[in-house]
């Protein structure tokens, strides 16, 4: 029986040449419990190389690259006015307003490998169109898709 190859996955650069690097998470409190094994690899324990691409629907604006730098996690969700927010600023700022303000967490082993869980958000995190469950955290393979609440906004790649 032929077996299916896994299909080469293009580096983000290939397609944004500008990035963005996390900044360090200072004194930030991350929004819930993180697993024992969410830490900030050391570069010579590192798999493979990640970073994530933010594509618009559409194109209305160039795909972004945004890279961990020296975190751990990064958290995703909506962004609002700091006068009108309770808790932390997201990390990552989501577009559509059907998100969340903590939408869900972005968080690496030491291995570098990436996780991915929804942080209970009404309109759901989803993986290569798979909703996840609620704190649940699950990998987040090279190549594979996020959407979070609404996929008529912007796509995450790793």
């Amino acid at each position: 029986p032929p077996v299916d190859k896994p299909r080469p996955v293009a580096p983000a650069s290939a397609v944004a040449e500008e990035y963005f690097v996390m900044p360090s998470v200072r004194s930030k409190v991350p929004p819930c419990s993180l697993p024992v094994w969410c830490v900030i690899p050391n570069p010579d324990d590192i798999v493979i190389g990640v970073e994530l691409l933010r594509r618009t629907t559409g194109n209305k604006l160039p795909p972004r690259r945004l890279l961990f730098g020296k975190r751990a996690w990064i958290l995703i969700g909506r962004r609002i006015d700091q006068k009108l927010a309770e808790g932390p600023e997201p990390d990552i700022g989501l577009s559509t307003p059907r998100a969340s303000r903590i939408h869900a967490i972005a968080m690496r082993n030491w291995k570098g490998e990436v996780f991915l869980m929804d942080l209970g958000a009404p309109n759901g995190t989803f993986l290569n169109n798979k909703q996840l469950r609620p704190r649940e955290a699950v990998r987040w393979h090279v190549g594979g898709t996020a959407i979070f609440a609404d996929a008529k906004t912007e796509v995450f790649e790793l």
